[in-house]
């Protein structure tokens, strides 16, 4: 198990280090045009599909995670390899780890880690889109939660609880909780059937099913299902404040699961709570590809990378570079391909094998590969071999929407197609760091 664990960990790594560099997509634009690329709603609807039914808090720290793209992918092969584990008692094993506290948070969900993990340029796009535009993702959520509500499928269940309060703009926010305080589930759902009739053609909904034989994979065909609970308090310190367009942290359950990156109490009048801000510090190698969150942010990025001008007290971090240059040659000795960027011995930096496939090539997904529902005349099936049916048709109808050219048009056109496919394309290094917040209602 642990060598299987170790190839998947070497896969993960690769996926962040295999892609184009991000002049590959810059070049599709104009700099006048990228700079004020925006997505539209269908493909942020597209983009927050798999997520926005979540419960609050952990869709919070989706977000927040989503931003250092890297970390993810170190985590999620880090609870590859740790399955008994999960909850709280998780969160508190990572603690020595050098990521992110919002991607030690999700060592608590390994369903959540294991889907991140498998689709490191759906969590790169997310993190960009929320960096840049976190008003609109928020709206995003609530708009699906919307669509959800109104097909039936988002509702109040023993699992967890859903409720609505006047909003901003005469809107109407919609909650998730998880009933009991103490256990969270994860919902399952599949995104091309629990909204309804979908409104974007043209962008389908993002769906990434475990794929078959997983130990989270489900043969759930419409609604939403539940997993089993798990026990989560204090790895849960994130929520959405939906009023200020703001994600928040809750300072006593931060400081009990992060005893050795304690924040300062908030004053009286912030209810506990600070509001979350992005620490570029802990983005390591992987660059901003939104050219206004480059200039808020990469300054700072770059003083925190191996080479750069480390803030004070700060390690050396040279540890996660050289673990992706030994998933390269690797990569190498198997394949007879080199990594882009990454030299092989004996080879004069520019050369190298063929790169990797595109991202994002090829038609749209088949119409008939949706809702996994058998066929009229086939044969009648026992349960068993439906869900192994149901498990490899979500399999293809997920291979089919990676393959979509649905996100192409997101970000000014060309630039979204790029930005999948370079994926998480920088290495990364590990860093000591505490989570970004302030006090106040101060945006990021």
């Amino acid at each position: 198990m642990r060598a299987r664990s170790g190839l998947l960990a070497g896969l993960w790594v690769l996926c962040l280090i295999a892609a184009p560099p991000p002049a590959a997509w810059a070049q599709a634009a104009p700099a006048s045009q990228a700079s004020s690329a925006k997505l539209d709603r269908a493909q942020l609807d597209q983009l927050l599909a798999p997520i926005a039914l979540y419960p609050d808090a952990l869709l919070s720290q989706i977000l927040m995670a989503a931003t250092y793209p890297a970390d993810v992918a170190a985590a999620a092969a880090w609870s590859a390899q740790h399955t008994s584990l999960s909850g709280d008692a998780a969160v508190k094993a990572v603690q020595d780890q050098g990521w992110d506290p919002s991607v030690k948070s999700l060592a608590a969900f390994p369903s959540v880690l294991d889907m991140m993990g498998r689709q490191p340029q759906w969590v790169a796009s997310v993190g960009d889109a929320f960096l840049a535009q976190p008003d609109d993702v928020m709206n995003s959520a609530q708009r699906l939660r919307a669509q959800a509500k109104q097909a039936g499928t988002l509702k109040s269940t023993p699992q967890q609880t859903v409720s609505t309060q006047p909003g901003p703009n005469n809107t109407t926010v919609i909650s998730i909780a998880p009933a009991n305080p103490q256990v969270v589930y994860v919902p399952t759902y599949n995104p091309t059937v629990v909204y309804g009739t979908w409104p974007y053609p043209a962008y389908p909904p993002a769906y990434y099913p475990p794929p078959p034989g997983s130990v989270f994979a489900t043969a759930l065909v419409s609604g939403i299902g539940f997993g089993l609970g798990v026990a989560a308090v204090d790895a849960l310190w994130g929520g959405m404040n939906w009023g200020h367009y703001d994600v928040d942290i809750n300072v006593n359950r931060y400081n009990n699961i992060n005893p050795g990156h304690r924040m300062p109490p908030p004053p009286p009048n912030a209810n506990g709570r600070a509001n979350w801000q992005h620490n570029p510090a802990n983005r390591g190698n992987v660059p901003y590809h939104n050219p206004d969150v480059a200039q808020r942010f990469d300054a700072a990025r770059q003083a925190g990378r191996p080479g750069g001008a480390a803030p004070a007290g700060r390690p050396a971090m040279q540890g996660r570079d050289a673990e992706r240059e030994r998933a390269a040659q690797a990569f190498q000795n198997r394949t007879g391909q080199s990594i882009p960027g990454h030299a092989v011995p004996g080879q004069r930096p520019g050369q190298g094998g063929a790169g990797p496939q595109h991202i994002g090539q090829g038609g749209q997904a088949r119409a008939h590969d949706g809702g996994f529902s058998p066929r009229a005349g086939q044969p009648q099936l026992s349960p068993d071999q439906r869900q192994r049916l149901d498990q490899r048709n979500a399999q293809h109808h997920a291979e089919a929407m990676n393959r979509s050219s649905a996100f192409r048009g997101a970000g000014n056109g060309e630039a979204m197609r790029g930005q999948l496919e370079r994926g998480g394309a920088a290495q990364s290094s590990f860093h000591t760091q505490r989570g970004g917040a302030h006090f106040g209602r101060g945006r990021r």
